[in-house]
């Protein structure tokens, strides 16, 4: 029995299509892009009625995952909305 492989991959170079800046941000950083309301409160401490208040005053975006017709569904927050709006507070513009 031969321990030769006879693997083209090995050895070799593997190239991908280049990444978006956001996407290769996020990536390098391992952070989500998204977050549910207990993965906010776990990354910022915001709990889930403020972030909804947040949100109706146009301050950070989410967006709710659900089929047609349906009335329950998930609802996701994004992460840099969210940290723009930390860093405003932080600077005193923020409400």
């Amino acid at each position: 029995m031969s321990n030769d492989t006879n693997n083209a991959a090995v050895g070799t170079a593997h190239t991908t299509a280049p990444l978006s800046e956001a996407v290769a941000k996020a990536s390098q950083q391992h952070e989500p892009e998204y977050a549910d309301s207990p993965g906010a409160k776990a990354l910022f401490g915001l709990g889930r009625s403020y972030l909804y208040r947040l949100h109706a005053d146009g301050l950070i975006q989410g967006v709710s995952l659900r089929k047609r017709g349906q009335t329950k569904g998930k609802r996701l927050w994004n992460v840099d909305s969210i940290r723009r709006y930390l860093s405003a507070a932080m600077e005193g513009g923020a409400k």
